[in-house]
């Protein structure tokens, strides 16, 4: 069971960018989506606004369980150098967590810092520059394409005063891989600091779960006054299914693989009782002030925090 516990912790790794011309100067949709999208991939800095809500069902046996799932996230990120602050709460059950962190690149190496519970945590997650290019986290270019093909214009909206050119954006199952990969990378190069068992079989999941997700569509919002990209809509319902239904079948090979004689069977009916499905789950990233966003300092208390990394060390 010790090593079930290191798989569904694996599995929390995975349970995370529009109509009137008037004052556009004359400017075509098409020249305004490209100049948003270029905007936006040149960026030094922004500040983004992240909102997630939906609902998962846990089952096992005849026991099963609903929760009702929301995450509001507000954060800064700068480019040179790279650093990065998020505040925000997590909310489900009823209960909600608070939460703050910052990374930034400290002797070659980045370093998380968090505060949960009041408590401040830091641990170094190695050299993740290759993680972060591959993930577009290194720089803004990899937000959004430049390739029109993958814009399918929608009927245009208006709030307020602001109107929006509003887009159909499709990412292809490959590009998801790729920057699904990336992001792994970082996490596998936390979880390298365990060993080199957690750290392979967390690379074989992943390989499995972005295998996966197939086609994804976003809806872009393109502020056509500003000409800025203003926020993305992300469906996550069909996507998290996927993969959720790939990790636990990961999981099930893994338990059988560990069972032996008479609890084989045992383990077997026990997965096969297990279901996770999530529905209405749905997120959106919206950006403010690009290229003046407003700069940051890690509190002492944070830069002052203990070092997690030789005490996960020395987990086994």
């Amino acid at each position: 069971m010790k090593k079930m516990t290191k798989i569904f912790a694996m599995m929390m790794c995975i349970v995370l960018a529009i109509g009137c011309l008037t004052g556009c100067g004359g400017k075509s949709e098409e020249e305004i989506l490209m100049s948003a999208v270029t905007g936006i991939n040149n960026a030094k800095s922004c500040e983004i606004e992240v909102g997630m809500s939906g609902k998962m069902s846990m089952k096992m046996g005849e026991e099963s369980q609903d929760l009702d799932l929301k995450m509001d996230l507000k954060g800064a990120m700068f480019q040179d150098p790279i650093k990065m602050k998020i505040t925000g709460s997590v909310s489900s059950m009823g209960q909600s967590a608070l939460m703050e962190s910052y990374i930034q690149k400290e002797n070659e190496k980045y370093v998380l810092y968090s505060k949960t519970a009041g408590t401040w945590t830091k641990m170094e997650l190695g050299d993740l520059d290759t993680a972060l290019a591959s993930s577009g986290m290194n720089s803004f270019s990899n937000q959004l394409s430049a390739d029109i093909g993958q814009y399918t214009k929608k009927e245009e909206k208006k709030e307020g005063e602001t109107t929006y050119y509003v887009y159909d954006y499709k990412i292809s199952g490959e590009e998801m891989k790729s920057t699904l990969e990336g992001s792994s990378s970082s996490v596998k190069s936390l979880l390298s600091s365990l060993g080199e068992v957690e750290a392979k079989e967390y690379e074989e999941l992943m390989n499995r779960v972005v295998s996966s997700i197939g086609d994804v569509s976003l809806t872009v919002y393109v502020d056509v006054k500003k000409q800025e990209i203003s926020r993305v809509e992300y469906p996550m319902t069909d996507m998290m299914n996927k993969m959720l239904d790939e990790t636990m079948k990961y999981v099930k090979e893994k338990a059988l693989e560990e069972a032996e004689g008479d609890e084989a069977e045992e383990v077997k009916k026990m997965m096969d009782s297990i279901e996770l499905k999530v529905s209405d789950m749905n997120m959106t990233m919206s950006y403010k002030n690009v290229n003046n966003a407003e700069d940051f300092k890690i509190p002492d208390e944070a830069l002052k925090a203990k070092s997690m990394n030789a005490a996960l060390s020395g987990l086994e």
